[in-house]
């Protein structure tokens, strides 16, 4: 019997294992609509404040992506389904990107927060969004706020800009008064060395560091709540960066499984709701961001009109 999906890396919530499940499946059940759907903070609810268009339409988009993302972890953890776990990180990626209220919102936090499942979906389209994003921001090293530079340094690796990338990864390494905090980060930034010089050896040495069940833990601990307690985040998506690449490492563990690593696309993506198919990947964000904004604010003027006309015509009050 496989051992993936099983090890246990600590929670940030204090939830041991079977609880952290339990938390993931709590959250799924919204999308499998087993007598949560219909809440009001079902999917079902939050559809109907998306299409009226009268509310902040965006923060329903992100909710429903947060379903989706524990959905694509309960695929893994019951059912060890791959392609399900691409199709609804696929969805639950998106859906982040589209809740954005400004055009860099949906990139924060550690790396593994927002680009595990855009890069972990193998979704071609997700992927390019993200290489277009990397000169969206400068991402410059500043010792004691590191979270824009180790972003950026991720969609440099996606990107194969292999010379900035370099370059900032041994200023990073170099750094004689680096935070103790971001000594963790060490190992990232030998990979990505070794990826610039494409060098397969020195790859998988510096994520089987990421292996040893110390630094796995440690690594991975508060990135993502639905998968960090039995993933070891970092190792799966630079191995996927990897793989994008053409490498392969050889990894396979039941905190990195090969089957997640390998790159390989589904034949088709699907999006579950219409409002998702009217996103344009080759415009700008602010585009899509601006065209909801005004789908609200005409929804709410058509409301405020009704309003007015009930009011003249049923109490014959001049508004």
């Amino acid at each position: 019997m496989s051992a993936n999906y099983t090890i246990y890396l600590g929670s940030s919530g204090k939830r041991n294992y079977q609880e952290s499940v339990e938390h993931v499946i709590g959250r799924a059940e919204y999308i499998l609509g087993k007598g949560y759907a219909d809440e009001e903070v079902g999917v079902n609810s939050f559809l109907n404040k998306i299409y009226s268009k009268k509310e902040n339409s965006s923060f329903y988009m992100g909710r429903i992506g947060v379903y989706y993302e524990a959905k694509a972890s309960l695929e893994l953890l019951l059912h060890s389904d791959v392609t399900t776990f691409k199709q609804d990180a696929y969805v639950g990626a998106k859906l982040r990107i589209l809740s954005s209220e400004e055009p860099l919102s949906w990139i924060s936090g550690y790396n593994t927060s927002c680009f595990f499942l855009p890069i972990m979906s193998d979704n071609p389209y997700l992927i390019h969004f993200l290489i277009n994003s990397r000169n969206s921001f400068l991402g410059e090293y500043k010792r004691k706020d590191t979270y824009s530079f180790f972003l950026k340094n991720t969609l440099l690796a996606l990107a194969g800009d292999w010379e900035s990338l370099k370059v900032r990864s041994e200023n990073f390494l170099n750094d004689s008064k680096m935070q103790k905090k971001d000594e963790k980060r060490i190992p990232d930034h030998e990979f990505y060395i070794a990826l610039c010089n494409k060098d397969n050896e020195g790859m998988k040495i510096a994520l089987e560091k990421l292996l040893e069940p110390k630094l796995a833990k440690n690594a991975v601990y508060d990135n993502n709540v639905w998968f960090d307690f039995y993933l070891q985040m970092q190792v799966l998506m630079y191995g996927k960066i990897a793989s994008i690449h053409g490498f392969d490492l050889g990894i396979d563990s039941p905190i990195a499984p090969k089957e997640l690593i390998e790159y390989k696309p589904l034949e088709k993506y699907e999006d579950p709701y219409d409002f998702m198919k009217e996103f344009d990947y080759s415009q700008p964000l602010e585009n899509w961001i601006d065209f909801w904004k005004q789908k609200t604010n005409k929804a709410n003027k058509q409301e405020k009109k009704l309003e007015k006309g009930f009011f003249s015509r049923f109490f014959n009050i001049n508004l």
